[in-house]
């Protein structure tokens, strides 16, 4: 009777044994064919990355031309700004001689001893601004420069030298008309960074175009054989 109890549980353990070696088994088998499911091909991998490729070369074009639209945007959205106040000034003051853009884009800033000051990104010295606001010569994507409509082109800002007095230049300026030449940044070769898209001219007198070819707006005579009007 011990003998057959003792087979009895020898059966159970053996039963025992081989169930759980046969969910081992089962486990494996399952984990193997998760592995086979989820595991990317060759093939696959080489399809994901032609499609991702694709993508990007549709993708970055049209973001290319977006920022150039909208570098073009800005561009022309200060300069309209400027000419409307410009026509402001002459109303009051009956010439544009003495008219100072720095007010249209003051900025908080510190001075060399770490002074509250303001500044102000129109430079009234040269009649230029850097666009978008707050860029540097580096980042600029255009370089707005206003100046006198007369033969010498200078800035409409009254300068006055160390004694007090005008400078023989600022005499020179008689702010009967202006004009504002908007050209686009520059490489280290003298090409534009931004080849498709446009320098602008603007005057009082009427001139409003603009050309992609560069080199031309800073006669401020015309935007050349090429012009496109805005």
């Amino acid at each position: 009777m011990k003998k057959y109890f003792a087979s009895v549980v020898c059966l159970q353990r053996s039963n025992k044994v081989a169930n759980s070696a046969c969910e081992l088994k089962t486990c494996k088998q399952g984990f193997a064919r998760l592995n086979r499911n989820t595991g990317f091909t060759l093939i696959e991998l080489m399809i994901v990355i032609v499609v991702m490729a694709v993508l990007a070369a549709i993708a970055y074009p049209n973001y290319t031309q977006y920022m150039e639209r909208r570098d073009l945007a800005i561009a022309r959205q200060e300069a309209l700004r400027i000419a409307a106040e410009l026509e402001r000034f002459k109303a009051k003051n009956f010439s544009y001689k003495g008219f100072d853009a720095s007010y249209l884009y003051t900025y908080e800033s510190t001075d060399a001893d770490g002074n509250h000051a303001t500044a102000s990104y129109y430079n009234k010295t040269t009649g230029q601004l850097l666009l978008p606001l707050g860029s540097t010569s580096s980042t600029a994507k255009y370089t707005l420069t206003l100046v006198d409509g007369g033969a010498a082109h200078k800035p409409l800002t009254i300068v006055k030298g160390s004694d007090g007095q005008e400078t023989a230049d600022s005499e020179s300026v008689k702010g009967l008309s202006w004009v504002m030449s908007l050209e686009r940044a520059k490489d280290s070769d003298g090409l534009p960074k931004q080849p498709r898209n446009y320098d602008l001219l603007l005057s009082n007198t009427g001139i409003r175009c603009m050309t992609k070819v560069k080199d031309v707006v800073t006669g401020y005579a015309n935007c050349g054989s090429y012009s496109e009007s805005w």
